[in-house]
């Protein structure tokens, strides 16, 4: 048997001799061919590689100048961020307030309205609005003549002349009071060194009066003001509800710098109560944008995409291109700008070469989500960043291709008078090592092969030695951890899998400690005759957010309760047994649902430091009368049905979500039920739940599914509407809790 040494050293000698002879002969025909060659292949190759590295700078270049547009637009768009965010908080505050003033002037008609606490300065003391920066601002025309104060040409301080106040503007002056909580939180922007982030100054500003109640981080002494002559105040009183409008930047009412203002019209009833209003100095953009340096001559602009004017320039050359068009850059008459500006306004983001000033230009652009603008930055080509480089990498490959032909000339020569004499000598040196190589390489195998028998009948305890300095040694150790890790897997196997199984186990009892809490027992009133309910909760994790409930007030009154705690999984729902509990404690019989939402309000926002908040539906059916109360806290709108023969959204007005904020007072509403009627309520898991195409199952498919099943059980109708949805979402993952409830009245309770 031929052994595997003899087999290398025959295979090592056969190589070596055959490829002595190749080599000999292939460089004595080809020495002074690469020598003729070198000069030209080498002045190609140096050609190709100065090519190939400014190729690569420019690329370079250019991904540094998009990533610099990008990161700029980013930071513009947080501090517009800023102050879109606390106007949609005064404007939500002032819909809550406006839209049932009841809850806060207590039954006092107009005239009894208390507006003595209320006039124009600056910094008073008398706590109308809070201690922070507020004060009224407001027309000459509602001030007392004689109360008037100037100062410098400006009035500084004045009183109401409540004479010339209608019913109406004395009801809205008065629910302005209650802007405390809503315009104070610009306090949340205090630096804590006397500086504010972002947001200047927040307001609300009435249609009826022109009055407006401001909150200021720079209390000036601007008192005579009518909003309503302003830009931002008329633009927005022409938008639909909802819908934001950003002023172009402008000076600052209080003459403290250029400032950007975005502002939200508030409605009721159709009718335009007034316009919330932030605004925020641009300095902090500003000096972002005209700090931006780019190697030597590079700079930054911001755009207004919608009249492609400048709005903050680079501060830098004041003849550019770029400044002497600033009002409208299409006007400059350069196409391949114009091809860009293209670009920019519909609001793409990337880079593109332009001719600016007779010199090309690397130009990136990114668009701002908040408003119609764009950040723009601009290097030239010739830019010493860029053209210093490249000379210099060009200078060298020429110093190296030149000494680099002077040495492979010499080289060659060299090569061939010593090839002769090293080939003799290692014809000798191969036979030699060969013979050591065979040996020392197999008896590291040998013993590899001695020690995997005996690790592969289990002994793990055996320990590898290897004498070598090769990959064997490696191998070698290889062995030896595979066999320590094994040891250690097998240990540690079972530790994990019991610690899974206990997590597994305890996931498991909460799921069930929370489906206990919930009424599970169907039919849940077997004995009584006038209603039929069901109702069913689906958590979309192990534990959820949602809830229901159901149970008698007293003989004759039956409550149902349907809500969705903000957040999923253990938070949410430790926190739905507090609302729940809360609600079933204070509904007690002939209580108002007005005032037990009011009342649990309080409480959750007492202990709600993880910030959550539930919307809630509940309602009370008189079993006798079969009037229904009821009170929604933020919840979605029921389903009735009539008679059994169609479901309808019945539209009532959503009041502020539960745990939300203090002071809110909630009403209670009523609806006639006759026998027959059925009342469906489910959380927005139902309608949002979402297919594999990201499309929404909706309110339009949820009433159909109901319509076509008006006629079955409260318990038919729910699995009809499961088994909908889940046809419907199909393989796509359940996203939030899905919870419904079906309230069947089916006939009167005789009064005893």
């Amino acid at each position: 048997m031929k052994t595997i040494k003899n087999k290398v050293v025959r295979l090592v000698l056969s190589i070596s001799f055959a490829s002595i002879l190749l080599l000999g002969t292939v460089s004595g025909i080809n020495i002074f061919k690469i020598r003729q060659n070198t000069a030209e292949s080498l002045q190609g190759l140096s050609h190709q590689a100065a090519q190939d590295a400014t190729d690569a700078l420019h690329s370079q270049k250019k991904e540094e100048l998009l990533a610099l547009a990008e990161n700029k637009s980013s930071l513009a768009d947080t501090s517009l961020n800023l102050i879109l965010n606390q106007t949609r908080l005064v404007a939500m505050a002032a819909q809550d307030i406006y839209s049932d003033p009841g809850k806060y002037i207590q039954g006092r008609t107009d005239g009894e309205l208390p507006l003595d606490a209320y006039d124009f300065s600056c910094n008073y003391q008398k706590e109308v609005l809070g201690s922070f920066s507020f004060h009224l601002r407001g027309p000459r025309s509602v001030m007392k003549s004689d109360s008037i104060v100037e100062k410098n040409g400006l009035i500084v301080k004045a009183s109401l002349d409540e004479e010339r106040l209608t019913g109406l503007m004395r009801r809205e002056l008065y629910l302005a009071g209650y802007f405390k909580g809503a315009l104070g939180g610009i306090r949340n922007f205090d630096n804590g060194d006397g500086t504010y982030n972002g947001i200047g100054a927040t307001y609300f500003c009435l249609q009826s009066s022109g009055i407006d109640v401001l909150a200021d981080t720079l209390t000036t002494a601007m008192v005579e003001y009518d909003a309503r002559n302003s830009a931002w105040y008329r633009e927005a009183a022409k938008l639909e509800e909802g819908e934001i409008y950003w002023t172009d930047p402008v000076p600052d009412g209080s003459g403290r710098g250029i400032a950007l203002i975005c502002s939200i019209p508030v409605y009721v009833d159709g009718r335009l109560v007034g316009v919330a209003g932030s605004g925020g100095l641009i300095e902090n953009i500003q000096d972002m944008v005209q700090s931006t340096t780019i190697g030597d001559s590079g700079y930054a602009f911001l755009l207004n995409t919608d009249g492609m004017n400048v709005i903050v320039n680079a501060d830098r050359e004041t003849d550019s291109e770029i400044n002497r068009f600033q009002e409208n850059l299409l006007e400059a008459g350069n196409k391949e700008l114009t091809e860009v500006l293209k670009k920019i306004g519909n609001g793409e983001a990337g880079i593109s070469q332009v001719s600016l000033d007779g010199k090309e230009n690397y130009l990136a652009y990114s668009p701002l989500t908040m408003t119609d603008w764009a950040m723009v930055t601009v290097i030239g080509l010739d830019d010493a960043s860029i053209v210093t480089p490249i000379n210099d990498l060009q200078k060298n490959i020429d110093d190296v291709t030149r000494k680099t032909t002077g040495d492979i000339n010499g080289n060659i020569m060299l090569m061939a008078v010593l090839f002769a004499a090293i080939a003799l000598a290692l014809t000798f040196v191969i036979i030699y090592l060969s013979n050591k190589f065979a040996k020392r390489l197999t008896q590291p195998i040998y013993i590899l092969t001695q020690g995997a028998g005996e690790i592969s009948g289990g002994n793990l305890d055996y320990r590898m030695e290897l004498e070598s300095d090769d990959e064997t040694a490696l191998l070698g150790e290889a062995f030896n951890h595979m066999t320590d890790s094994l040891k250690d897997y097998i240990e540690n196997l079972s530790s994990i899998t019991a610690e899974k199984e206990r997590i597994g186990t305890e996931l498991d009892i909460a799921r069930n400690i929370q489906a206990s809490m919930l009424p599970c027992l169907f039919p849940a009133f077997p004995e009584r005759k006038e209603f039929d309910i069901y109702a069913v909760m689906d958590p979309a994790k192990e534990v959820g957010g949602d809830f229901y409930d159901f149970f008698m007030v007293d003989e004759r009154h039956l409550a149902v309760v349907a809500a969705d705690v903000s957040g999923k999984g253990v938070p949410a729902a430790l926190f739905m047994v507090i609302g729940k509990t809360l609600i079933k404690d204070h509904t007690k019989p002939g209580r108002d649902l007005g005032e037990v939402f009011t009342e649990v309000n309080e409480l959750l926002c007492e202990a709600n430091s993880e910030g959550l908040f539930i919307t809630a539906f509940e309602g009370v059916l008189d079993l006798v009368t079969g009037e229904l109360q009821f009170v929604n806290a933020g919840h979605e709108i029921p389903f009735i049905c009539k008679g059994g023969e169609v479901f309808e959204p019945y539209k009532v007005r959503a009041g502020f979500v539960l745990a939300g904020m203090e002071g809110i007072c909630y009403q209670c509403g009523s609806m006639q039920m006759e026998p027959g009627d059925k009342l469906f309520q489910y959380t927005d898991g139902v309608t949002e739940a979402t297919n594999q195409e990201m499309k929404l199952y909706g309110m339009e498919r949820l009433e159909k599914v109901l319509c076509r099943n008006a006629a079955v059980s409260p318990a038919e109708l729910l699995r009809q509407v499961k088994a909908d949805i889940d046809a419907f979402v199909g393989e796509a993952p359940q996203f939030d809790d899905i919870t419904m409830l079906c309230l069947e009245f089916r006939e009167r309770m005789e009064e005893k």
